[in-house]
Formats: C-alpha cells, sequence, structure tokens
C-alpha cells in the first residue's frame, strides 16, 4: 500500500513539474512574441505547447479586433477550418467582458458563439476558453479531446484556464507593443513631414521677389515628393489667363501664358479652388483632355490651388517621377499644406512688386532703382566683381505722342518693356527710369558683356514692329553703358556716365549703343 502512495505522490510530482515546466516555457514565449516581428509562428508555438502537455489532438487561436468587432481563427492544429472569421455583437463582447466568474468552460456548455461551434462540430471540441485581460476582450483558444476522445478532467481544465490566463497576457502585451511601435512610427512620420515643411516653408518665407520665390517653391516641392517635372502659373484676372512663372523639368512644350478659357484644367482648378489629380483614362472630369491640356500637363498629373484667404492666385502643377506609381497621400497633404504657405508668401511677394513696381511697363520703379543699385555696388566692391549699368531712351517718342497720342505711345513703353523683361536674366533688374527712358542693371557683367546685352537689345527693338490701330510702327532706341569701377567708383557717377553715353547716341545718329569711357582713359585725356 504504501508503495502504491508512494508511486502516485511520484506521479504528481513529476506533473507538478511538467506542469511548471511548461508555465516557464509559456512565459519565455510570450516573452519572445514582444520581440519578434513573426508574431503568428510564435503564437503557434505556444498553442503546441499548451496541446502538447494537456496531450490533445486539435486546437485553436481566435482573436479579437475590436474596432471591427470581428473575431478571426489566426492559428490552428488540425481544425476542420484553415481560416475562419465572424463578428459579435456590441451586446455579446459586452457580456463576456464583464463575466468574471468563469473563464473556460466546456464547449456543450458555452453559450456563446452557437454559429462559429457549430461549423466546427466535426472537430468535436472539448473545451474553450475566453482570452481576456481586465475584462478587455482578447479572443479564444479552444481544444479538443484528448486520444480516443477523452475529455479533459477537471484538474486539466483548472490548469488550461491558468495557461489561458498566461496566453492571454503573452498576447495583450504583444499587441500593446505593436500598438506602441505602429505610434512610434507614426510620430516619426509626422515629425520628418513637419521638418520638411519647415524647411520648406523657410526657403520661401522671407522671399518678397515673386520670380525668385516660385523658383524656390519648385525646388522645395522637389524636396518633398519625388516629381518628373512641375510648373507653377499665376492668374492674371485682368485677362483672364494664366502666366507661367517656373518649371521644373522639360519646358519645351510650355507656352508663356494660357487663356483660362482654352483649358479645361485650369477652368477646373480655378472653379474648384481645390487639389485634384488626374489620369487620363480614368478621371471622369475632363472624360478627354484636350490637345493642350495634355500638351502642358501630361497624362497623369496632380493640380494644387494657390489660394490666400479664398482668394485664387494661381497654381501648382506636377507630375510624379517615373517608377513612383503616382502621388501618396502622404505628398498630397504636404504639397496642400505647403500650398498654404506659399499663397501667403505669393500674395505678400504680389503687394510688394506692386509697391515697387511701375503698372503699366511692369518694370521697376526708380526710386527702387537706387536702392538695389547701390546695394549691388556695395556688393560688387565687396567682391571685387564688376557691375553694368544700361541706359535706354525710345528714339523720337515725343514726336510719336504728338503724332498718334497718348494711347499709342503708352503701348509703345509697354512693348519696348516686354522685350527688356525678356533679355534680361532673372537677377538682372529691368528699371523705368522715367519717361521714356528704362535701365538695366545687370551684376556681375564687365563692359564686353553688357555692350553686347545692349546690342542684343537694340537689335530685337529695331527688328520688331508695332501696329495699333490699323498703323504700323518700327521703333528704335539709343543706348548708353557704364560699368563698376571700370567707368565710376559711385552710384551717381555711374549714373551719370551711362546717361552721358546715351545722349551721345542720340546725338550721333540714334538706334546705337555707345560705351562709357574708362576712368583711366578719361584721366589721360586730361
Amino acid at each position: 500500500m504504501s508503495e502504491q502512495m508512494s508511486d502516485l505522490e511520484q506521479k504528481m510530482q513529476q506533473q507538478v513539474l511538467r506542469y511548471e515546466y511548461v508555465l516557464e516555457a509559456l512565459s519565455d514565449i510570450g516573452d519572445e512574441l514582444c520581440r519578434v516581428s513573426s508574431f503568428d509562428a510564435q503564437l503557434k508555438s505556444l498553442l503546441h505547447l499548451l496541446l502538447g502537455t494537456l496531450g490533445v489532438r486539435k486546437g485553436g487561436i481566435f482573436l479579437f479586433e475590436n474596432y471591427s468587432k470581428r473575431v478571426s481563427l489566426r492559428c490552428s492544429w488540425k481544425l476542420v477550418h484553415k481560416t475562419y472569421d465572424f463578428e459579435l455583437n456590441q451586446e455579446e463582447v459586452k457580456t463576456l467582458e464583464d463575466e468574471s466568474a468563469e473563464i473556460t468552460y466546456r464547449v456543450k456548455d458555452f453559450t456563446f458563439l452557437k454559429s462559429c461551434l457549430h461549423d466546427f462540430v466535426e472537430d468535436n471540441l472539448d473545451c474553450i476558453s475566453v482570452l481576456k485581460v481586465r475584462e478587455k476582450l482578447i479572443g479564444f483558444l479552444v481544444v479538443g479531446h484528448k486520444l480516443k476522445e477523452v475529455p479533459l478532467t477537471d484538474k486539466e481544465m483548472s490548469f488550461l484556464k491558468t495557461l489561458s490566463r498566461n496566453i492571454s497576457v503573452a498576447i495583450n502585451n504583444f499587441l500593446l507593443l505593436s500598438e506602441l511601435r505602429e505610434a512610434n512610427v507614426r510620430l516619426d512620420e509626422k515629425i520628418q513631414e513637419v521638418s520638411i515643411l519647415y524647411q520648406a516653408s523657410q526657403m520661401i518665407s522671407s522671399e518678397l521677389q515673386l520670380q525668385a520665390l516660385l523658383d524656390m517653391a519648385m525646388s522645395a516641392i522637389a524636396e518633398i515628393t519625388e516629381i518628373e517635372r512641375g510648373s507653377t502659373w499665376l492668374y492674371d484676372e485682368e485677362h483672364r489667363s494664366f502666366n507661367l512663372m517656373s518649371h521644373l523639368g522639360d519646358a519645351s512644350e510650355l507656352p508663356d501664358t494660357l487663356a483660362l478659357e482654352d483649358s479645361d484644367i485650369l477652368q477646373m482648378s480655378h472653379d474648384r479652388k481645390e487639389s485634384f489629380e488626374y489620369e487620363q483614362g480614368k478621371s471622369e472630369q475632363p472624360a478627354t483632355l484636350k490637345r493642350l491640356d495634355g500638351k502642358v500637363f501630361g497624362a497623369s498629373f496632380v493640380v494644387v490651388p494657390i489660394l490666400n484667404q479664398g482668394e485664387f492666385l494661381g497654381l501648382v502643377h506636377l507630375c510624379a517621377a517615373e517608377g513612383a506609381n503616382g502621388f501618396t497621400n502622404r505628398d498630397i497633404r504636404l504639397i496642400k499644406v505647403f500650398a498654404v504657405q506659399l499663397g501667403a508668401a505669393v500674395k505678400n511677394a504680389q503687394l510688394y512688386e506692386q509697391a515697387i513696381t511701375d503698372g503699366m511697363t511692369k518694370l521697376y520703379l526708380h526710386r527702387y532703382f537706387k536702392q538695389r543699385l547701390l546695394d549691388e555696388i556695395k556688393r560688387a566692391a565687396r567682391f571685387k566683381r564688376s557691375l553694368a549699368l544700361i541706359m535706354v531712351d525710345i528714339d523720337h517718342f515725343k514726336s510719336l505722342n504728338d503724332n498718334y497720342g497718348h494711347q499709342t505711345g503708352d503701348d509703345v513703353l509697354r512693348h519696348v518693356a516686354a522685350i527688356l523683361r525678356r533679355a534680361v536674366r532673372t537677377h538682372d533688374l529691368p528699371v523705368r527710369y522715367g519717361g521714356e527712358e528704362f535701365a538695366l542693371v545687370l551684376p556681375e557683367t564687365d563692359m564686353t558683356g553688357a555692350v553686347a546685352v545692349a546690342e542684343r537689345v537694340r537689335r530685337s527693338i529695331e527688328n520688331d514692329y508695332l501696329e495699333v490701330t490699323g498703323v504700323v510702327h518700327k521703333i528704335s532706341a539709343s543706348f548708353g553703358v557704364s560699368v563698376f569701377p571700370d567707368c565710376a567708383d559711385d552710384m551717381d557717377s555711374l549714373i551719370k556716365a551711362a546717361d552721358v553715353a546715351m545722349y551721345w547716341s542720340k546725338e550721333h545718329g540714334r538706334n546705337q549703343v555707345t560705351a562709357a569711357p574708362s576712368r583711366v582713359s578719361r584721366e589721360i585725356d586730361i
């Protein structure tokens, strides 16, 4: 009798050691769940360890997703269904979470999931455990019978309850850690987005020169997202047209100006005042792209309006880089936020430009010319560079005004101003000096380069013509060129030297370019 008791005690001790080993193994696997990315593989290891410990032939773990209220079979062993999912109603979820008396049941006594358990009737499941942590539903654990369809004993069910609690904690820890990782990734993305937008906004926030601002904007957008080509267009309300201001990539097919009524894309942007994507063959509006729109914008692109307090200022057009598979939601979001900053910057630049430019010719005013010329002379002196000044006077302008009227005179001024604007570089300064006189400030340009520019502009004016009310007018202009520091060492002297050279051109036949003498040659003459 004592020997039988000793054997029984030994078996019980072995069973206890076995259970302790299993609990430690479950704990290790639970820790591993939080360290590895292969959650499903570790979950399957948990299931296999549990089934092997209990001597059960089959089983599975279902996980509950709170947002959708759906339950899915995440891992299984020898169940009739490899994949399975169903929905729990809110009342069932609340009842299961509130139930605190018991978590492990015989399947035949479990009053929930009737439809689901019926679909697994072929597996002859024995027990089911509700996996939950602090009244938070995690999922369900189902196990079959032991060999020869023997059910679990009460002690084994008690042990299953303990194992289920450990599994619940392990899974919950993994889910919490996953949520934390995802939150950190989203936070890192947001920080990166804010950093990108801050840097882009810094580029444009202090720039008041409209052209430079829009060139910077295109470069900033290229930093935000990969683009193959893009362009910015500003809206001219008076003429109901769009002017091309800056571009990135191939611009050979882009016109300088587009009339609003000639383009469906421009009309959509102007009328909607909101961003939209277009992909030929997929977008409903417009159903077919006009030839002009296809030529200017391409077959797949995004258009973002430039707005300031509801006022439509223009638009940004972008084509995604080849291989980028279009723009992501993140790209569109960042571009739209940047466009808000750009709208305010463009409006400020426009107001500043109105204050420093002549309304008729769109060239810079005399007072701004004096300020910029002084700054450029200081810069040229500091870096020991040349600075050229070209003075221009339209020939016979008074006679033109007297014979054909001031309206024709204004048309001539606008015509010559347009030629000057086209002739200069971005950092050059075209100016309406006063009346029929103009000036060009050319940084980092010596006498040879400045004379070449003046001669090119002179020929452009001479070879062009202006037709007003049926009368064709041929125009010419006289030019004077001076260079700092060769011809003068201060602003007033530089202006005077160019002015004297210009009047020499007028007095010696007009329609020619005269270079001011250098200070050295003047001193030799003296």
